[in-house]
């Protein structure tokens, strides 16, 4: 960056840049690097291209420059990206149609009901290697996740996250329902008298009954958490990318966004579940084999869309 020399942005894996290198012998100077370097890190000079460490963003990593090139001319090292993980594409008949990801998505159901059988620690790493593969704000990922691998342990989570929910129950009071018109806004009011009281007082005395309505006995839960480097959503599209991976290898899913509100404000969880203090869980997602199967599904729609 031309302002801090050596340096680029900065996240969860510091602010030291990438070093693109360029492979005179193999460069034919077609100029698609210089094209593709959004951080201009790479520039056409006099129609060949040059890198310049420090002008514009400094190198982010992104190893667009690598993967466009054409003669594999460049390669770039640092920020946790090598040459070697680079990989040639699919070709197009080994891609899904349209068609084939149109009728995945839609037979994707939220799924609350499972089979007593665990999962396999291969279908959860290739579930996750499905998921690694979300866009993200800026590489390196700042997306971390935590893998809750039995019926045990996630029952296990799921009572240290009752306990905190019975905190919330202060909130069931006439006098603070009265008060909180002065310190929340009008819809966190209604949605924590709508849905979060209710839910949580259901959850808690369910549990009493060794009912669990919160992750409702699923055989593997994962948290996703990152850094406050990352964008706020890197960590729900990894989670969205990891459910539709699921429904493709014949799991069932389910997002569950409550969680991450207990989490986020008990560093004593932080700890003892292996999430960075500093790190925020966007999203947890319980998996496992689903109890049935749906046969319809329901045609969705945004609630607008403007064309402008």
């Amino acid at each position: 960056m031309k302002d801090r020399p050596g340096k680029t942005i900065k996240t969860g894996f510091g602010d030291k840049p990438a070093r693109p290198s360029i492979d005179r012998l193999r460069c034919t100077s077609c100029g698609l690097c210089a094209r593709v370097c959004k951080s201009f890190t790479i520039l056409a000079v006099n129609g060949s291209p040059e890198i310049f460490p420090d002008n514009g963003l400094g190198c982010i990593g992104c190893g667009q420059c690598m993967l466009v090139c054409p003669r594999s001319a460049i390669t770039v090292s640092g920020r946790g990206l090598e040459p070697e993980l680079a990989f040639r594409l699919p070709k197009k008949s080994g891609r899904a149609s349209f068609g084939a990801l149109y009728n995945l998505l839609v037979s994707r159901r939220s799924v609350r009901e499972f089979r007593d059988r665990p999962i396999e620690k291969a279908l959860i790493e290739k579930i996750l290697s499905a998921a690694s593969t979300a866009p993200m704000g800026l590489p390196p990922s700042d997306v971390g996740v935590i893998a809750v691998m039995s019926k045990e342990r996630v029952w296990e989570l799921a009572g240290d996250i009752c306990v905190v929910f019975k905190k919330w129950l202060i909130f069931d009071n006439p006098v603070i329902k009265a008060l909180a018109v002065f310190f929340m806004k009008k819809t966190d009011a209604e949605m924590m008298e709508g849905f979060i009281i209710p839910a949580v007082r259901a959850i808690t005395e369910a549990r009493s009954e060794n009912t669990d309505l919160l992750f409702y006995h699923a055989p593997c839960v994962l948290l996703f958490h990152q850094s406050p480097y990352a964008d706020p959503v890197d960590g729900s599209i990894a989670c969205t990318y990891a459910m539709t991976a699921a429904e493709a290898i014949g799991l069932g899913s389910c997002m569950i966004g409550t969680v991450s509100f207990a989490i986020n404000r008990e560093k004593r969880l932080k700890k003892k579940w292996g999430i960075p203090e500093e790190n925020s869980v966007s999203l947890a997602m319980i998996l496992g084999y689903p109890a049935f199967r749906y046969s319809r599904g329901i045609h969705r729609s945004f609630a607008s869309v403007q064309y402008l």
